[in-house]
Order: structure tokens, then sequence, then C-alpha cells
């Protein structure tokens, strides 16, 4: 639970009385900014335990290809014109990232929580965010019941067959979270920082009104972004490079038979410092999905404006090399959630 340490000021105002000279001032310091304050004047101060952002880089705006005429929906190539600078999660949002967000938002009324489920709680929406109790037992993400959330490794057959003598969950990416809950994560980002929420949370819960290039919050990186930032900036075939997969490239098929740690992989591509941007969960995109992007040339696309499925991207350790090349190109309603889908944030520069 987030905690909440309040110090009352009693020793404090007790020796702003017995001061020989005036009355004692607090300074606080901000930004190169001094405000003071009488210490009279104030009954309480409050500090409040946050979460801290995931770790992100700057992905520079440029052109490229999207589509390499082979993968499963990406088969179709156009050339793309991103506008603007944009941040991208260095890694996959972790279980530990997205169980201190969740607390918070549950603390502050964002959320609410039985120990089968997640729900959303904001403008009136009830969508499930995170499935707690999946048949297999493989969200590693638990709530008590009464209050705290907490971290455990799963008990089922593909996680203990991995790690036989235990693994530690806490530095794993965050695994059956729809995609309500990778967005809704993204906003427990910015609410925390003081900036505008990028989703709406009724309706088609579009990202800024359609426009998530101009979206001041965090969200999910759009296809274009996805594809751009993993085959980074030579129309690479995978994110390492056009050398063919294996188990010392990225996590996917049988190569661990569950999650690895984030960050496992050495990072590609390298000159951006991406890690797993192949293998280890399916990473949700912003965009609805529709398989034929055409060969028209785009500048700062933001994808089909309706929709059933939302788009994934990047392969998982359960799936085969093939989904693994930067292009291709997977879908699922923005509803389910699966042992391996998860997610990295995004912002724009």
């Amino acid at each position: 639970m987030t905690r909440r340490i309040i110090l009352i000021l009693g020793l404090v105002l007790a020796i702003c009385a017995t001061a020989s000279q005036g009355e004692w001032k607090m300074r606080i310091h901000k930004g190169g900014n001094i405000d003071e304050h009488l210490c009279a004047d104030i009954d309480s101060v409050t500090f409040i335990d946050v979460f801290a952002p995931p770790p992100m880089v700057t992905v520079p705006a440029g052109v490229f290809i999207m589509g390499d005429g082979v993968a499963s929906c990406g088969v179709d190539e156009h050339e793309v014109t991103l506008t603007r600078d944009f941040y991208l999660g260095q890694h996959e949002v972790t279980n530990q990232e997205y169980l201190e967000a969740v607390q918070w938002a549950y603390d502050h009324g964002y959320v609410t929580a039985t120990t089968s489920s997640v729900q959303d709680s904001l403008d009136g929406r009830t969508e499930e965010l995170l499935d707690l109790d999946d048949p297999e037992g493989d969200c590693e993400i638990q709530f008590d019941g009464a209050g705290s959330f907490y971290l455990r490794e799963s008990p089922s057959s593909f996680a203990q067959d991995a790690y036989p003598s235990g693994y530690n969950p806490a530095d794993h990416p965050v695994k059956e979270v729809t995609w309500y809950g990778s967005v809704r994560y993204c906003d427990w980002l910015s609410l925390q920082a003081g900036l505008p929420r990028a989703y709406e949370h009724s309706g088609d819960w579009s990202c800024n009104g359609g426009d998530p290039y101009g979206a001041q919050g965090y969200r999910l990186p759009t296809d274009a972004e996805w594809e751009y930032a993993a085959q980074w900036d030579d129309e690479r075939v995978y994110p390492w490079g056009d050398e063919a997969p294996d188990c010392s490239r990225a996590n996917f098929s049988s190569c661990v038979g569950w999650t690895s740690p984030v960050g496992s992989y050495p990072e590609a591509p390298e000159a951006l410092g991406l890690s797993d941007m192949a293998g280890n969960v399916w990473e949700w995109c912003n965009d609805w999905h529709t398989c034929n992007l055409g060969t028209s040339p785009e500048s700062d696309p933001a994808g089909p404006t309706a929709g059933s499925s939302r788009v994934l991207r990047g392969g998982s350790f359960y799936h085969y090399y093939y989904d693994l090349r930067c292009a291709y190109r997977s879908l699922y309603a923005p509803s389910y959630s699966h042992y391996h889908f998860g997610f990295r944030c995004a912002r724009s520069h």
C-alpha cells in the first residue's frame, strides 16, 4: 500500500516558539525557485511515496519503409514519415513497475480490485485491466483482498519447468494485462506527473482525440513508432540485424519456456539501447488493427479510427522465430489478456 508519512511539526513549532530572534521560516527549493513559509503557519507536512516511471530512450524523428514484403500483415510496404522525436520504454513494463503503479491507483480510487481481477473505475468505466486468477495462475501480481498487492512466482507449469529452483518475478514483464490495462498504466503515469491523460475512458478510448502524436501524457507507441524503433535505422529484418534468430538473441519458442527478466538479451537495436523488442512478451500498441496498410506514403499514421482488435508486436517466449520480424503484426481484442501479453510505454517528445 502507498505509505503516507504525516509529520506533525510540534517539535519544529516548539523550537520556533523558543527562538530568540523572530519567527522561523521554512524554505522549499524546487527547480531553482525558493518558496518561504512561516513555520507558525504550517500545520503538517505530508510525504507521499510515488512510483517511478520506467526508463525511456529518445527515438529521433525520421523516414522508413513500413512492412517488409514477407511478414504476416506486414507484406504491404510503404514510406512512413514520423515528424517528431518520441520517447520509448527501454524495456517492457515489469511486474514490479506495474505493481507499484496499480497500488498507487488503488489507493487513489482509480481502480477497484478483488482477488481475481483489477478493474478500471475512472470515467465510469469497469473494464478489466489485469486478470489475477487465470486458470493456469500465470499472473505474478496478486491482491490480498484487504488493500495490498504483492508478487508471487507463477505456479503455472511453464514457469515451474523453466525455473525449477525458483525465480524472482519482480523484473519479469507484467503479463495477463489487457490493452485497457496497458493504456490505464500510461494514464496513471500522467496523473502522477501532472500531465493530461492521453486516453479517453469512454466511447472508443481514443488517444488524444485520435492524434496520439500530439498527446502530452504517456501512451502506448503507435504501430508505426514501434516498427520504426525496432528496425532502427537500416530496415533490418530483426531488431538485432538480419541474422536468423537464436536463443542468444531473443527469448522465443522453446528457449526458456517462460519470460526472462527484462534486459536479459543484448540491447537491440543497439544504437537506441532498447531491449526485448523481439520475444519475451507480445507488446500492445496504440492502433486498431487492419492487416492491409496499403502502399501510399503516410506521415504520422494513427491507424484505423475504429476496429475490433488492437495491434500486438514483437512475438513472445511462446511463439516462433517468424513472429520476431520487425514488420510482423498480430492482433487481439483489447479486453483479452494472456500469459504472453505485455507492453512498453511511449511519450511524444
